[in-house]
């Protein structure tokens, strides 16, 4: 796993479950997400962090075979890991700038919807990762286009004085 937000944290946490190893790497000390997670993490028997690091290549023809990893702050200080596979959970900054003072944003500056994509101002909808949906993947994110986009339609409908 590679990655230092709660992304990462979640999906370490997760593999944990159904793995006897997993490795996390991240490229600081620190860790971007929730505490009572990042404590789990590191108490976690089956989950090795390799902080200050990052991932330098991946080794394998067909299959995931090994990873080289660099120390952040010496490049000449590699280490080389056995792994079946590799995911990436590295996170974005959320640039909601456009829409700063249109509508409800969460603390993270996410845009608030509702389950039928609405935003606290009549006839915005949102959807994707910059809204407050749980989880940040495509395949949820394309769900919330769906409905923002059906639930559009049924406000211009009525908008425009047709049943839907």
């Amino acid at each position: 796993m590679v990655g230092g937000g709660n992304s990462a944290v979640d999906a370490a946490l997760l593999l944990a479950k159904l793995c006897p190893k997993v490795y996390l790497i991240h490229r600081s000390e620190k860790f971007n997400g929730e505490a009572v997670l990042i404590d789990q993490l590191k108490q976690h028997p089956q989950i090795e962090l390799i902080l200050n690091s990052e991932v330098k290549e991946i080794k394998g023809e067909k299959l995931v075979k090994s990873a080289t990893i660099t120390d952040v702050a010496d490049k000449n200080k590699i280490r080389e890991i056995t792994i079946d596979g590799i995911f990436i959970e590295v996170g974005f900054v959320v640039n909601s700038k456009i829409i700063e003072g249109l509508v409800e944003l969460d603390e993270r500056k996410q845009i608030k919807i509702n389950l039928n994509a609405e935003t606290s101002e009549p006839g915005i909808f949102g959807a994707g990762d910059i809204t407050n949906i749980s989880y940040k993947q495509i395949i949820i994110s394309a769900g919330w286009g769906a409905t923002a986009a059906l639930k559009a339609y049924e406000y211009l409908q009525k908008v425009r004085g047709f049943s839907s």
